[in-house]
């Protein structure tokens, strides 16, 4: 019996010398959609056939929950017409820039943990004849490349990552998102700021950052937030019997609290509260508690952030990193990511060079608060003052 649906692998399609596929993967970013344009309109310069794996890494495993694994990606739609006709599951991607979210893409697969999901994924990699691999997402997804590239052995396809990140966790490179996560990040705690000076609350604000907390700390900054809350802080109790005091005797505030402040702490109650709850339980043992007349109100995190459409700052950056990317291609290098740091500082770094980096810059430490708190800068200075760059 003929196959009825003989186009729904790129095995069975007509295949090109080159043959790329690329992989959406990790948590939502502002920017997936710029980045799958812009790996599609090079491509198609230097005349190499684009596939995206429509669930990520899951895509090339037995655990992938659709039929079709695999979609063929194009600029136009003259010729997604001809590949339809064909029997060819294809997409044109030429005016989709700044979609927001993306159509292809899985929520951080762990099946990539075990070691015989990475070989089932090789085996179908290449029985698929791909001869390229682009993966998008942040310092998750590249850790998943690496470890997939080790169980080709020494018959490794040519490859390259793009950062894709809110969190902007991996070092050495500005990711694409991490700007228009910020831009929307800010308005929203600008405005409640707003609301505070209106209404005379107290907002305590959570915000993305589950371990370095740099969006947290970049959105506390520009909205000109009262206090922010790293993750990674861990208050004594004098510290926080300022910050309540302090809030006890201003007329309004915003305080940005990163999500992943005292997790450990709060993963042992019961339900598990949101970190702006947690602080504003604790400032409650210094009498820091809801009243009518001065509102403290505990925000939950935001989540729409990572579904808002890319700022033309990143789309510009996702053309850049892209060009940038296929240059290197086509020198003969290999496993590398593009970067950009700044206007006058971009090009691409081997894999081998590139590192996490689950901190925030210490340069931003004295911005952290604007009540002018003597213990609480004695402590960040205690515990988080060196001569290092980062903390």
């Amino acid at each position: 019996m003929a196959d009825p649906l003989p186009f729904l692998r790129p095995s069975k399609a007509p295949r090109s010398e080159k043959r790329m596929l690329a992989i959406f993967d990790g948590g939502n970013a502002p920017g997936y959609s710029s980045v799958a344009v812009a790996i599609t309109e090079e491509a198609a310069r230097h005349n190499i056939e684009l596939w995206a794996a429509t669930q990520g890494f899951r895509s090339l495993t037995s655990d992938a929950t659709v039929d079709m694994a695999f979609e063929r990606l194009t600029v136009h739609r003259k010729e997604r017409y001809a590949l339809l006709a064909a029997g060819i599951p294809a997409r044109s991607m030429g005016r989709r820039v700044q979609d927001p979210g993306s159509d292809f893409r899985s929520e951080r697969y762990r099946g990539f943990y075990e070691v015989d999901k990475r070989l089932e994924a090789v085996e179908t990699f290449r029985r698929q004849g791909f001869t390229h691999v682009v993966c998008v997402g942040g310092n998750g997804t590249l850790m998943g490349q690496k470890a997939w590239l080790e169980a080709f052995g020494d018959d490794r396809p040519k490859s390259g990552f793009i950062n894709v990140s809110i969190d902007n966790d991996v070092a050495g490179d500005r990711a694409i998102g991490f700007l228009t996560g910020i831009e929307a990040g800010s308005t929203i705690a600008r405005g409640l700021y707003e609301d505070a000076y209106t209404h005379n609350r107290i907002y305590l604000l959570e915000m993305m950052g589950n371990r370095s907390g740099r969006h947290a700390l970049h959105c506390g900054v520009a909205s000109r937030s009262h206090l922010i809350v790293l993750p990674f802080f861990r208050f004594p109790e004098r510290v926080i019997r300022e910050i309540a005091h302090a809030l006890l005797e201003t007329d309004m505030a915003v305080v940005v609290v990163a999500e992943g402040y005292e997790l450990e702490a709060r993963d042992k109650l019961t339900p598990v509260p949101s970190a702006s709850h947690y602080l504003k339980r604790q400032l409650e043992q210094f009498g820091m508690c809801d009243r009518p007349e001065k509102r403290v109100i505990a925000e939950p995190f935001s989540r729409y952030l990572r579904g808002v459409r890319p700022g033309f700052a990143d789309v510009s950056a996702a053309y850049l990193k892209t060009s940038l990317l296929f240059q290197a291609f086509a020198e003969g290098r290999s496993e590398v990511m593009p970067y950009i740091l700044g206007a006058h500082d971009v090009g691409v770094r081997p894999f081998a060079e590139i590192a996490s980096e689950d901190r925030v810059e210490r340069s931003f430490l004295p911005l952290l608060d604007r009540f002018g708190l003597p213990v609480l800068q004695a402590w960040v200075r205690e515990n988080f003052t060196s001569d290092d760059r980062t903390i």
